[in-house]
């Protein structure tokens, strides 16, 4: 049998006769003498004729048989991810809500966004539907909270945990709970029931910048704001708080003086968690400008040591990992559900009509949506990029929603950064 070089190698330096590489599919790190690395990089081995390291590199990844498709692999792998239900988990976002308390200019439910509610009785019918979908191999079910505001359907949310939870128990199911809120509803006696009684983990709070750039781009009013701070504040003691801040061109000096506020309010709670996020125009707002990936990534690399600097942490960034697809809401067997009991494949997709792959009084429809969106044929770039392992091509939904935009979800600028920075 012969073998070559792996098409997702990465070298990341040359230094005193040695080869620093990255294989971007299997993870694998390593540092190899000059000359072995020109070998397997320049030539075909077979057999009868192995290098050094062969049954290393061969089973790193950093070469492989000369007839197997790598990028092939990649797309296969993920085929069967998407269809197949090996893990013993399943994951629902549901949105309980359309109607909002803020208006943000760029939001994506701009076009969509109503005052409809999940009735009470679909709100059973919902958990209804989730019993349904479990069987013995399930050990564990988790809800994303979503809207809208989803702190607008508190009480719904709470009947809900408290109907669902003890039938999951009885199956032996472990359940926990998520959210996306904009928090200014967060008080601090609805926290710790959230906490206590719907299993919720994690809540992910947007925060575009200080006060006066929050208030512009939220068309938030001062009050909501100073509201937010405190209730972000007192939640602490009962969730981890991740905190998202949108960025463009515009509000990232104003992002890190609101980093800071944050921390020192805070008390540098280890609760708390800030990260940046490369703001999306999925509104149409012609009015932003918005990053490319590079710029963005070298934005995050900074921020990234900045928050470090900030928590007294030393920053150590972790190496990414090859993922089999994109987001866990690309597997058929995870569901978004929206306020009327329809099944879509992404958040960002509640509320268009033309979206809905079926509804939970039936399961899927299996229409012609379903069936584009899950085939998810990558861009012609990224079928020859080096780093394609690691992002599949951009998120799917981003596809149909942005076709114009750009697909990257990392550079390999920020790739090799992490990279080096662990060597």
């Amino acid at each position: 049998m012969q073998y070559n070089s792996s098409y997702y190698n990465i070298v990341l330096k040359e230094i005193d006769g040695y080869v620093y590489i990255y294989n971007s599919y299997s993870g694998a790190l390593c540092k190899l003498e000059e000359d072995v690395y020109r070998l397997i990089h320049n030539s075909v081995l077979d057999d009868n004729d192995k290098c050094k390291y062969f049954d290393d590199l061969l089973k790193q990844g950093f070469i492989k048989p000369v007839d197997m498709n790598e990028y092939n692999r990649i797309i296969l792998t993920e085929r069967i991810a998407v269809l197949s239900n090996p893990k013993n988990s399943i994951s629902y976002v549901i949105a309980p809500t359309l109607a909002c308390n803020l208006s943000c200019e760029y939001c994506f439910e701009s076009h969509y966004r109503n005052e409809k509610m999940m009735s009470d009785k679909l709100l059973i019918e919902t958990a209804e539907y989730i019993l349904k979908k479990t069987n013995p191999n399930i050990k564990e079910i988790h809800v994303g909270w979503f809207g809208g505001e989803p702190l607008l359907a508190f009480n719904k949310i709470l009947k809900f945990s408290e109907y669902l939870i003890p039938k999951l128990e009885e199956k032996h199911i472990k359940f926990h709970s998520s959210m996306i809120s904009n928090g200014i509803l967060l008080t601090a006696g609805r926290a710790e029931i959230l906490a206590k009684k719907c299993a919720l983990k994690r809540i992910q709070i947007t925060v575009d910048g200080t006060k006066k750039i929050y208030c512009i781009r939220k068309r938030a009013t001062e009050k909501q704001f100073d509201k937010l701070i405190k209730n972000i504040k007192s939640a602490l003691e009962y969730l981890k708080i991740s905190i998202r801040l949108n960025c463009d061109f515009d509000n990232y000096d104003d992002l890190k003086i609101v980093t800071k506020q944050l921390i020192e309010k805070c008390e540098n709670n280890h609760n708390l968690s800030i990260y940046l996020a490369k703001l999306v125009d999925y509104a149409g707002c012609g009015s932003r400008q918005f990053l490319s990936q590079f710029t963005f990534d070298n934005m995050r690399v900074e921020f990234d040591k900045y928050v470090c600097e900030l928590q007294g942490k030393t920053y150590a960034p972790h190496i990414l990992k090859y993922r089999k697809s994109f987001c866990g809401l690309f597997k058929l067997k995870n569901e978004v559900i929206g306020p009327e009991g329809e099944l879509y494949k992404c958040e960002h997709h509640v509320g268009q009509k033309d979206k809905v792959t079926g509804n939970i009084k039936y399961g899927l429809s299996y229409n012609d949506f379903l069936i584009n969106f899950i085939s998810n044929e990558p861009q012609e770039q990224c079928k020859i990029c080096k780093i394609f392992p690691l992002c599949l091509g951009g998120c799917p939904a981003q596809k149909f929603d942005l076709p114009k935009s750009e697909a990257c979800f990392y550079s390999e600028f920020y790739i090799k950064h992490l990279l080096k920075r662990f060597l």
